[in-house]
């Protein structure tokens, strides 16, 4: 009888051999290893629990970081890769209510782990902090949370008006795009009522020991909703400066007609669109030219400036814009006037009101005359283009108002810096979206901003891999890494005598060259416990 092969022999050895999933872990987990994320939550927070509160916030962060599910899933998902292994824990551990209650314990304490962690970030990794980006965007949810303050109806820019939702501030680094501040909002809040706190909040960011060093005055950009005389007098008490686009009124539209389009177009800008136009072809799309702008706030006025700009692709748009409104409106006045005297417009009140509704969110309603004459059916309708307003109107096509406070920077500088401000806006995009967790499990607003908290540490651990791969000589966004890594993973064998043995699955070329450029620990690491 010949002997067996050592594959027999381990085949025989072997109880169960299960596949168990890495993915991203070898290129996240370092990441918030050097943010001490577990150790900051524990030393605000300490836990008499069988897993330290910590380390239960790992978990949930990893879930957002690789495959985020809703919280009674996450067991299920963790007992398919190393996670447990990693940790020390039992998969029985990793059930939905300890999650839950989890998110109740982290909620008296986020804004002290967020701004430890946040500005942790700022010292390791260098962050220029000269430059921030104030955004507002919505997040929706599903479920009724009829008794959350947070989760209501409100104005949402991505057209989910019949969804409830609630609102996140967020303050990202320009040259980074990392997000440094957040706060939760509610679902109904106005944009243009959160200024004042949001500088409040930077200026106190600041006073951290680990930002003392790194800037003197920041820059804070937003839009229009952040430009407002309160804001701007915040910004002057906080010591900080603002750029931003003021709204259109009878005082920003004189403005913008006092510079004439010869003195605009004599003074180019040099910033380009990335995708727009070829550096070597001879187009001018920006000018720009400086005016004071006085800006007056419970009887003080700040002796400010505004950059009047004008865009070639602006007034395009504009001019196409406004035919186009101008069309839909004088259609439907010709309608209108077409069935009077005829059915229920024999009425004069109900003619009014299809006029009323013809002009209702109409943006060309301004440069028509409109005059109903008469009385019940003996009425008369007359409209045309008033030559005046629209004279007025196209004077400021292509025409927009940039507010700041910061006098050393030049006009090129100002308009880059805010067209920075739609990358951050696009950026913010993958925060959108349901936040993925039953409401039998989310059914308070402490919850919701728990794991507010863990989706934007996940986007801060998702901003700094990226940063890490541009310093490496990597282009690669965050996504695609994650995806080139979602396929690594280990066989787990037990074997009869009740041990266990792991081992990695091949690493790809591509793989292995990200971790050779980040310095990262070898996947290996992974497979078994880690110290602590």
């Amino acid at each position: 009888m010949s002997s067996s092969t050592w594959a027999e022999r381990v085949a025989g050895a072997t109880l169960q051999s299960s596949t168990r999933q890495v993915g991203a872990v070898p290129v996240v987990y370092p990441l918030m290893e050097a943010l001490q994320v577990r150790q900051t939550i524990n030393a605000v927070r300490r836990s008499k629990a069988d897993i330290d509160l910590g380390r239960v916030t790992e978990v949930l962060l990893l879930n957002r970081l690789l495959s985020p599910q809703p919280l009674y899933r996450i067991g299920e998902w963790a007992e398919l890769t190393v996670i447990p292994q990693m940790f020390r824990l039992q998969v029985e551990q990793l059930y939905d209510q300890r999650f839950g209650r989890a998110l109740d314990e982290l909620h008296p304490m986020l804004g002290e782990a967020w701004a430890e962690i946040a500005a942790r970030a700022v010292q390791q990794e260098g962050l220029d902090m000269s430059v921030l980006h104030w955004d507002t965007t919505s997040v929706y949810l599903e479920g009724e949370y009829e008794d959350s303050d947070l989760v209501e109806y409100g104005h949402s820019s991505d057209g989910f008006s019949d969804k409830k939702q609630v609102k996140l501030g967020l303050d990202v680094t320009d040259r980074e795009r990392v997000p440094l501040l957040y706060r939760v909002l509610s679902g109904s809040t106005a944009d243009d009522t959160t200024p004042v706190s949001n500088l409040k909040a930077i200026a106190a960011f600041l006073k951290q020991p680990a930002c003392a060093s790194l800037v003197v005055r920041p820059l804070v950009v937003g839009d229009c909703k952040m430009i407002t005389p309160a804001g701007v007098a915040a910004a002057h008490a906080y010591h900080l400066y603002y750029l931003g686009p003021w709204e259109s009124n009878n005082t920003v539209d004189a403005v913008l007609r006092s510079v004439s389009q010869t003195e605009l177009e004599s003074h180019p800008l040099d910033y380009r669109p990335v995708r727009s136009f070829p550096a070597s072809q001879p187009f001018v799309p920006y000018c720009g030219v400086w005016q004071p702008f006085p800006v007056m706030y419970q009887d003080v006025t700040y002796e400010d400036r505004a950059l009047v700009v004008w865009s070639a692709g602006k007034q395009r748009l504009d001019e196409e814009k406004r035919k186009t409104y101008l069309k839909r409106l004088l259609n439907r006045l010709a309608e209108i006037q077409q069935h009077l005297n005829q059915g229920r417009y024999i009425r004069r009140e109900y003619a009014a009101h299809q006029i009323a509704l013809a002009q209702r969110s109409n943006p060309a309603k301004g440069l028509v005359s409109v005059e109903l004459t008469g009385t019940d059916r003996q009425l008369g309708l007359t409209f045309q283009i008033n030559r005046t307003a629209l004279a007025q109107a196209q004077a400021l096509d292509g025409r927009y108002l940039l507010g700041t406070n910061a006098v050393h920077l030049s006009a090129n500088q100002t308009l880059t810096f805010f067209k920075g401000q739609d990358q951050v806006e696009k950026q913010n995009a993958h925060l959108k979206g349901p936040l993925r967790v039953r409401p039998l499990f989310l059914h308070s607003d402490e919850r919701i901003e728990g794991l507010v908290f863990i989706t934007l540490l996940a986007s801060l651990v998702s901003s700094l891999l990226e940063l890490h791969c541009r310093r490496s000589g990597l282009h690669s966004s965050t996504e695609r890494i994650l995806q080139t890594f979602a396929s690594l993973s280990a066989i787990h064998q037990t074997f009869v005598d009740g041990s266990h043995y792991q081992q990695l699955g091949e690493l790809t070329p591509s793989q292995q060259k990200i971790l050779d450029k980040l310095l990262f620990p070898p996947p290996s690491r992974y497979l078994n416990p880690l110290p602590g």
